[in-house]
C-alpha cells in the first residue's frame, strides 16, 4: 500500500473529508504554528482540500488533475506536500482498489493540536524552534498562551449549575443508552496518530530493562519521558547504554523514579558543555616585573602606538576591567534603561558557552547596544556574532574593534559598488554607518581629577549591586 502513490496520475480519483469544521482558532494555529514547519505548499494543499469539503463532511470525487490545476504545481510537489502534512499529523491518506476506477484516494484532514498541547509537546515545540528560532518562538508562545487574570483579593460569588437549572439525576439512568450513543459518536474509530520522535534504532525495551536492573523507575509521565529520550537520541546519537548511565545518576533516592530535570541537565552537561573561556590576548611586558598600574600604562602606550584612539583605548580598558553583566548594567543605566531577565540569561550563556573572553563579550555588547542601536540584546543576533568571532579567533577587544571596522569598510565598498551599478543607473540610497565604526573621534584625555570622578561614579554604581 505504501508504494501506491507511484501509481497516481492526473486521472486518479480522490475525495477529501474532515470530521468537523475548523474553528477560527484552529485556522490560526495551522497558519502560525504549523506553516513554519510544513512550508507554504503543504499549507496550500491542506487549505485547498479543506475548501472542497462540503457540509456533509466529504468532497465530491475529483481527479488529481483538478488539484494540479487549482494549485498550479506538479504531481511530485503534491506528493512532497502531502508527506509533510502526513508527518505532522494534519493529514491521513487511505487508498482503495476499484476494478473499474483503479486506485481511489481518501484524504482525511485532521484537526491541529490545541495551542496548549502543541507547546506541551516536546517534539512539536523543538521542531518549531528549529524552524523559526528562539525569538520568533517566544513571540508565538506569547501570542497563544492564556491570559490569566490575577484574582488576588477577589471572592467568587458565581451561581452554581444546580442553583439555576433543573437537573434530575434519575434521568441519567433512564436516558443512559442515548447518552452513551451521543458520547460514542464523538470518538474517532481511527484517530490520527500522535506526532512522535520514536526511532526504531533505539531499543526502548532494552533501555527499560537496564534501568530496572539498577532499581530505577520511569517517571510518572513515562510517555512524555519516552519522547524526550528519543529526542535526545536523535539529537545527540546517545546509545541505550549511555542513556541508562544518565538515568543512574538522575533519580530521586526516596521514590527511585527518574528526576526528569536532573536527567536533562546531565545530558546537556555532557553534550552541550560549558566552554572554558579563553584569556584575553594582548601584548604584555614580561621582560621586567611591572606593577599592575605600570602594566596598564604599558598597555595604554602599546595601543596608542598601534593607532588606537583615546576613545578606543578607554573602551578597551573598560571592557577588560568589568564583568559582562556589570558592563551591560552600566551601559543601560547610563541611558535610563534596565537589563531584562532574558538579557541576563543571554550574557551568562555567552560567558559559559562562547569561549570568548569577558573583554570581547563586552565589546560585542557595546557594538550591539551603542553602534547598532538595539534597545535590547536579541539571542539570535548576538549568538551569530559571538559564533563568528569565536571561529575567527577574535580573543582580544582590539581585534574585535578592528574586525568590526573591516566589515564596515567592506560593507561601504559594496554599497558604493551597488550605487555605481544599480539597476537602470538609479542611485541607491546609502545607510550612514556609526562614527565609532568608520571614523573614531579623537578625544582629549581626561584630567586626573575628571578621571578620578568618573572612576568613582562607576565604582559607586557597581558597589550598589549594579551587576546582580
Amino acid at each position: 500500500m505504501k508504494d501506491n502513490w507511484k501509481e497516481v496520475h492526473p486521472k486518479s480519483i480522490f475525495q477529501a473529508t474532515i470530521a468537523s469544521p475548523l474553528s477560527d482558532q484552529e485556522q490560526a494555529i495551522v497558519t502560525l504554528l504549523y506553516q513554519p514547519i510544513i512550508g507554504a505548499q503543504a499549507l496550500s494543499l491542506y487549505l485547498t482540500l479543506l475548501s472542497e469539503v462540503e457540509e456533509s463532511g466529504m468532497s465530491e470525487s475529483l481527479f488529481h488533475a483538478d488539484l494540479i490545476t487549482m494549485m498550479d504545481i506538479s504531481t511530485k510537489q503534491i506528493e512532497a506536500a502531502r508527506k509533510k502534512l502526513e508527518g505532522i499529523g494534519l493529514l491521513s491518506t487511505f487508498v482503495k482498489h476499484n476494478s473499474e476506477l483503479g486506485v481511489q484516494f481518501l484524504y482525511r484532514l485532521n484537526h491541529p493540536e490545541t495551542a496548549e498541547r502543541f507547546f506541551k509537546d516536546e517534539v512539536l515545540s523543538l521542531t518549531l524552534l528549529n524552524s523559526v528560532g528562539q525569538r520568533k518562538l517566544d513571540k508565538l508562545f506569547n501570542h497563544f498562551k492564556p491570559k490569566f487574570i490575577n484574582l488576588t483579593g477577589f471572592e467568587e460569588v458565581s451561581a452554581r449549575f444546580k442553583d439555576v437549572y433543573l437537573f434530575k439525576e434519575e434521568q441519567m439512568i433512564s436516558q443512559s443508552k442515548q447518552l452513551s450513543q451521543m458520547e460514542q459518536s464523538f470518538n474517532d474509530p481511527r484517530p490520527a496518530q500522535k506526532i512522535s520522535a520514536v526511532d526504531e534504532s533505539f531499543d526502548w525495551t532494552y533501555f527499560v530493562q537496564g534501568i530496572e536492573k539498577l532499581g530505577v523507575k520511569l517517571p510518572d509521565n513515562s510517555d512524555g519521558f519516552k519522547e524526550e529520550v528519543f529526542v535526545f537520541h536523535n539529537l545527540f546519537g546517545i546509545t541505550e547504554i549511555d542513556m541508562i548511565d544518565f538515568c543512574s545518576k538522575s533519580f530521586d533516592y526516596y521514590t527511585s523514579k527518574i528526576d526528569v530535570k536532573e536527567f536533562e541537565r546531565a545530558v546537556y552537561r555532557t553534550y552541550d558543555p560549558d566552554k572554558k573561556q579563553r584569556t584575553s590576548e594582548y601584548q604584555k611586558n614580561d621582560a621586567v616585573d611591572l606593577s599592575a598600574e605600570d602594566q596598564q600604562t604599558y598597555r595604554y602606550n602599546s595601543l596608542k602606538m598601534n593607532g588606537f584612539s583615546t576613545q578606543d583605548i578607554q573602551m578597551i580598558m573598560d571592557s577588560e576591567n568589568n564583568f559582562p553583566l556589570n558592563y551591560l548594567e552600566a551601559l543601560k543605566s547610563g541611558r535610563g534603561g534596565y537589563t531584562t531577565p532574558q538579557e541576563r540569561s543571554l550574557v551568562k550563556y555567552l560567558v559559559s558557552k562562547s569561549g570568548l573572553p569577558n573583554s570581547v563579550i563586552n565589546v560585542l555588547i557595546n557594538y550591539v547596544y551603542n553602534i547598532q542601536k538595539q534597545p535590547t540584546l536579541k539571542a539570535d543576533y548576538v549568538n551569530r556574532i559571538a559564533n563568528e568571532w569565536a571561529q575567527s579567533g577574535i580573543f582580544s577587544p582590539e581585534k574585535a574593534i578592528e574586525h568590526v571596522r573591516e566589515l564596515a569598510k567592506k560593507g561601504k565598498e559594496q554599497k558604493q559598488t551597488r550605487q555605481r551599478y544599480g539597476q537602470n543607473n538609479r542611485p541607491i540610497r546609502q545607510e550612514t554607518l556609526p562614527d565609532w565604526v568608520e571614523n573614531p573621534v579623537e578625544e582629549q584625555k581626561l584630567s586626573k581629577e575628571e578621571q578620578a570622578r568618573l572612576d568613582k561614579e562607576i565604582q559607586d554604581f557597581l558597589s550598589k549591586g549594579g551587576g546582580n
